[in-house]
Parts: structure tokens; C-alpha cells; sequence
């Protein structure tokens, strides 16, 4: 067990027109999402990451470790983590996790930090999948972060406690990268069949080690790859009432391994004292579930508000800012 004790997170203010960019590739059919949350010329993950972080820390400087989960580092050769803790002025002494993670590597990371005995852990998931553009329509690219600040054990004062976890995998190709290539392919047919099957799994043992279904949680905050996802998961009594306040993928895109954070910040900053969350990621062919008990209020961070509202680029604009984004830092 651990408790939460705050957290952030960081949506990118420029968003692309991704009904636009399907027009232009003669890419038929009705827009997954309304738009595409775009960082700009001087974001990449590690900044997007710094913004979560320096909301969740609140000032607070007193941080044993410090773990990021990232599928897009904006640098190679170096810890991530460790350039995230100098530039937030943290210790040096703190413990530097870096996790090259899809978008179960939040909740892998929460796992991490309860096992650690060196005080408050910041847990940072931050990403922006960068397509080519005969395929960004499928990847749905987009950037964010989400940051916590988790403390072992039961004794510190927070607003939640995190619960048992539940695994389950399958060994399948749906989303994977080729030898050298840094843009993952995706088989979305695959996807859609494979999430379904292995969060499923997840949560009936989830809801063996606690007796809960997945219809009791006041919210179910899902990693989303793509909205069919979320249609899928009324399968597992998922109910509708249940992710009001925590879907986003139909807004901005998908944010890859940041988007369980980013739909636990939305449960978050919706929930009250006694809510329960239930927090549900798929990649790579695994899927874990994950309770978590909110003990006190917590105060909004304004998640949703980040989420609808952002400034309009042009297309021109969009592939200006991301391209070479596959094969170097800029």
C-alpha cells in the first residue's frame, strides 16, 4: 500500500486540425478525434514533464526518488529522470528511475514506488507519439504529462491510497516498433480485440483481490489509444456514468503513456472523500488494473480545462513543428 499525496499534469496549448490532415491524405471517414493537443517548437516530453511535476510538487523539494515512464525521450545517452529532478532543483541524491514504457508504465512506476524506502517518490508518465504523416490519422499523435507524488506505507497524510494491482498479457502484435524505426506500427483491428481481452482479465482479478466489479468504482480512468477502446469496455460492466468525466482521446488524441495519468488527474480532480477510482492500462499486449481509495477531497487542478481549451494550428503549421521528430531531438 502507499499513499497519494498530490498530483499534476500538462496538456500542450497548440492543437491540429486532424479532420484537416485526413482531407489532405484523402483518408475517408469521420475524424477519431476533434483535434490533435500538439506541443510546440520548444516542448518535448522533458519540459511537457517539468510542468506536471512542478504542479504536483507544489515547492515541495524533499523527494527520495523520482521515476519517468516515456516512450519518446527527447534525448538519448541520458537519464531522463535525473535531468527532470536537476531541473526541478531536487536533491541529487534522489533515486533516478527512467522506464522506456507504453502506457502501462504509470502504473508500473506506482509499483516501483511502493517498494522504495527513500521517502516520496514523483512519478512523472509524459509522451507525444509522433507519426509519419501517411499515418497519423491512426496514431491519433498527441502530447501531455501527468506527475504524483506517492509515499510507501499508509502513515503519510493524502488524498488517496492506492490499491491492489492486477496483470494480465497476452502475446499478440498490435501496436510494435520495426528494428531501428522510433514512429510504432499499429494494427488497430488487433488492438481493439487485444485490449478488451487482457483488460478484462485484468479487472475480474482485480475484482477477485477486492471484491469490488468494475461497476461499483465512482470512476474508471482508462489509458485511451483510440475511442473504440472505451465502447469496448462496457463488455467488463464498465458503465457510461462511470468515464463522463475521465474520456479526453475524442478530444485531443492519444497521449500514449501519459493517458492513464491524464484520466486519473480527471478522476482526480472530480472525485470526493470516499470515491473509488479504478485505473485501467493496456499496452503491448498487457493490461493492469489498479485501485485507488480517495480519502480526502481533492482540490481540482483544473484538468479538464487544459483539455478544452487550446489554440488552432494550421496543418502546414503541425507538420512544421513535427517533422524530424522520428529521428532527432530539436
Amino acid at each position: 500500500m502507499a499513499v497519494l499525496t498530490s498530483y499534476g499534469a500538462y496538456v500542450p496549448q497548440y492543437r491540429a486540425p486532424l479532420g484537416e490532415i485526413q482531407r489532405f491524405y484523402g483518408r475517408p471517414g469521420r475524424p477519431r478525434s476533434r483535434a490533435l493537443a500538439t506541443p510546440g517548437l520548444d516542448e518535448d516530453t522533458l519540459t511537457m514533464a517539468f510542468e506536471a511535476a512542478r504542479q504536483a510538487l507544489k515547492g515541495e523539494r524533499g523527494i527520495g526518488a523520482v521515476i519517468v515512464a516515456t516512450q519518446a525521450p527527447p534525448f538519448g545517452l541520458r537519464k531522463m529522470s535525473q535531468s527532470l529532478g536537476r531541473a526541478l532543483r531536487l536533491d541529487d541524491g534522489a533515486v533516478n528511475i527512467d522506464l522506456g514504457a507504453n502506457a502501462t508504465g504509470l502504473l508500473d512506476a506506482f509499483r516501483i514506488a511502493q517498494t522504495l524506502d527513500v521517502g516520496p517518490t514523483l512519478v512523472v508518465a509524459t509522451d507525444h507519439l509522433v507519426a509519419y504523416r501517411d499515418r497519423v490519422a491512426d496514431v491519433l499523435s498527441a502530447g501531455a504529462a501527468a506527475a504524483f507524488v506517492i509515499e510507501p506505507g499508509t502513515a503519510a497524510t493524502g488524498i488517496a491510497t492506492l490499491g491492489p494491482q492486477s496483470r494480465e498479457s497476452v502475446e499478440v502484435f498490435d501496436v510494435w516498433t520495426l528494428g531501428r524505426e522510433d514512429e510504432p506500427r499499429f494494427r488497430l483491428e488487433v488492438l481493439f480485440d487485444a485490449y478488451a481481452k487482457a483488460t478484462a482479465a485484468a479487472a475480474k482479478g482485480l475484482e477477485g483481490a477486492t471484491e469490488r466489479p468494475t461497476g461499483r468504482y465512482t470512476s474508471i480512468c482508462p489509458s485511451q489509444p483510440h475511442p473504440q477502446v472505451l465502447r469496448g469496455l462496457a463488455k467488463i460492466g464498465a458503465q457510461a456514468t462511470q468515464m463522463e468525466a475521465t474520456q479526453f482521446v475524442g478530444d485531443i488524441g492519444n497521449v500514449g503513456a501519459s493517458s492513464v495519468g491524464l484520466a486519473l488527474c480527471l478522476g482526480l480532480d472530480a472525485a470526493r472523500k470516499g470515491s473509488s477510482l479504478l485505473a485501467l492500462a493496456y499496452g503491448g499486449g498487457e493490461a493492469v488494473a489498479q485501485a485507488i481509495e480517495v480519502t480526502t477531497k481533492p482540490k481540482s487542478i483544473g484538468t479538464r480545462g487544459m483539455i478544452d481549451t487550446g489554440e488552432e494550428i494550421a496543418v502546414g503549421t503541425y507538420y512544421r513543428w513535427t517533422e524530424g521528430r522520428q529521428q532527432q531531438p530539436h
